[in-house]
């Protein structure tokens, strides 16, 4: 009788864990519905990342619970085998229904615990790949920002150079010192005209390659030199 209220308690506290990890199956889904109405997708993110965490976290628990109640099994098996042949020597011999119920209520046994346990390797599988999506889509955005600043400081570089080069690229009033200059380097941007002259310009000082005085034309801007002492800094403009 005590075999079987200790079977019947054991049955009862593995179902009782099925239907845990039933709920813990479905707290990521309830996640996602309590949080539909949040507005901030990075927060939403990190708290599904916690509870996929926690849930994973409570599926290797559960893990390791399947694997100490399949040792407990095999315990079990060895001790009554244990006993029965202590029991033989002393000229006791079990009946065999009594081996028979013991075999069949260790295999039920033995069966419920393989089903959570493919169901637990199930769930840790489905955690993981989330997770690694998770973490693979966090690197991109981190790449992403990486890019956007180097982005950002390359046009601010480039911002810095045509101004030195071109003053700033705000309008300029016609009555300002340097808007001869500006109207000059930028005549080619609305005149076609102006522009065939610039390159006829340029044209008329070609010279072959192995001319003694020839020279490449730069690759880049030619940018100034920075003042040679304080009084030529003192002139220059500085920028806003």
């Amino acid at each position: 009788m005590q075999w079987k209220d200790r079977r019947h308690f054991s049955t009862i506290s593995i179902f009782q864990q099925d239907l845990q990890s039933n709920n813990s199956r479905h707290r990521i889904r309830s996640f996602l519905i309590r949080k539909a109405p949040l507005t901030s997708l990075t927060q939403e993110e990190q708290e599904l990342k916690a509870a996929a965490d926690s849930v994973l976290s409570e599926v290797r628990k559960k893990q390791a619970d399947s694997k100490r109640m399949m040792d407990i099994l095999r315990s079990l098996e060895k001790l009554r085998k244990l006993r029965k042949e202590a029991a033989a020597r002393k000229g006791i011999h079990p009946e065999a229904t009594a081996d028979e119920a013991f075999e069949q209520q260790v295999a039920v046994l033995r069966k419920v615990i393989v089903k959570r346990t493919v169901v637990y390797d199930a769930e840790e599988k489905a955690l993981r790949v989330m997770l690694e999506g998770e973490q693979e889509e966090e690197r991109k955005r981190e790449l992403e920002r990486k890019h956007k600043k180097e982005k950002e400081k390359v046009l601010q570089r480039k911002s810095h150079v045509e101004s030195m080069l071109f003053g700033n690229s705000a309008e300029m009033h016609p009555e300002h010192p340097l808007w001869p200059f500006r109207h000059y380097y930028l005549q080619a941007e609305h005149s076609f005209h102006a522009l065939m002259q610039i390159r006829r310009d340029w044209e008329c000082f070609l010279v072959p390659a192995d001319h003694p005085d020839g020279s490449f034309i730069p690759q880049g801007w030619v940018l100034p030199v920075p003042p040679s002492n304080d009084v030529w800094a003192t002139a220059l403009e500085k920028p806003d």
